[in-house]
């Protein structure tokens, strides 16, 4: 009979980590790896594998040491490697697993518990000015920007939304755009916050990456499971090659996002897009309509003229000799 007890963990690896019980000295503990490759070295040998593990952890970069055949069947494996009450403890399992867990809960009634990471966000009415003052402070000569992000931001304070908010940050490069990101992340998501720079994404061999086709590889919906924030940045949208812009019509307009391999929660999250476009017309007939209509706010960033070159080079010397 299986009495086996299941705790699935939706998070970061630091989230994982730190909900892992302590265990005892006495029962035998093992990651899903260092067993499989066990059991596998007594197969090779024609030895019965007997050390089966009381306590079975499964982290999320397990999943990419074993073959995609192994994922067809890693419901069995856990069962092979385990006792009938053994306890497994796994993070940010792939929908394979996740399918298999639903069929042993709903045929047999298994012991399945599901834990998911609170994701912060500054909330704080009382904050929000004081917070909006110190990103004005750090970010020069682009107040409009500023006025229109405060806008997003209060916003976000008020409102829980389903699906996620997706911000356009355009203009041309060394504006503030990045660094605006990272004091929204710094005041409101505790200085955390999930980075994807999409001029990397150059061709077609990064599709897997979008769309998981290979189980054993690290995709979209794998870093994204494993965030340590609900903000979003991808930087360079105008960057990255046009077939991979369907990935995005899912990710942005709906509370999962889901690829071959993995599915992901992505409700109340604030994805910032930044781009070099110059006006929301080029952006139309560059990216389409399908992506454009994705995006909730565009917010433009202008051109230095002399006087806030002379302010942004004066407070680069000056962060340069306090950190000296």
């Amino acid at each position: 009979m299986n009495n086996r007890e299941y705790y699935i963990y939706t998070g970061s690896k630091e989230y994982f980590s730190s909900q892992l019980p302590e265990f005892s000295e006495s029962e035998c503990t093992k990651s899903f790896l260092e067993i499989i490759k066990e059991s596998d070295e007594y197969k090779t040998r024609g030895i019965p594998f007997n050390n089966t593990a009381d306590n079975l952890i499964l982290y999320n970069d397990n999943y990419n040491g074993i073959t995609e055949q192994a994922h067809d069947r890693i419901g069995a494996l856990i069962e092979e490697v385990t006792n009938d009450d053994s306890k497994i403890y796994i993070h940010n399992p792939p929908i394979t697993l996740k399918n298999y867990l639903k069929s042993l809960e709903f045929n047999l009634g298994v012991h399945i518990d599901y834990f998911c990471q609170k994701y912060e966000f500054d909330r704080d009415e009382e904050l929000f000015q004081s917070n909006m003052k110190n990103i004005e402070k750090n970010i020069i000569g682009q107040n409009n920007a500023i006025i229109e992000v405060s806008k997003s931001m209060w916003y976000l304070t008020k409102v829980r939304r389903k699906k996620p908010y997706v911000i356009m940050l355009y203009g041309n490069s060394s504006l503030g755009k990045t660094e605006l990101v990272r004091e929204i992340s710094t005041h409101f998501y505790k200085g955390n916050f999930f980075e994807r720079h999409l001029s990397m994404f150059k061709n077609e061999t990064y599709s897997d990456y979008f769309f998981g086709d290979k189980p054993n590889r690290k995709t979209l919906g794998y870093d994204l499971l494993e965030r340590k924030s609900n903000l979003i940045f991808l930087d360079e949208l105008d960057k990255c090659p046009e077939h991979f812009y369907s990935a995005f019509y899912t990710f942005f307009d709906n509370t999962i996002f889901k690829d071959a391999s993995y599915e992901v929660d992505v409700s109340d999250t604030l994805i910032i897009l930044t781009s070099n476009y110059h006006d929301e017309k080029e952006m139309i007939t560059k990216l389409g309509l399908p992506i454009y209509y994705r995006i909730d706010k565009f917010i433009p960033f202008t051109d230095f003229n002399s006087e806030i070159i002379y302010q942004v080079t004066k407070k680069e010397i000056n962060d340069v000799i306090l950190k000296s």
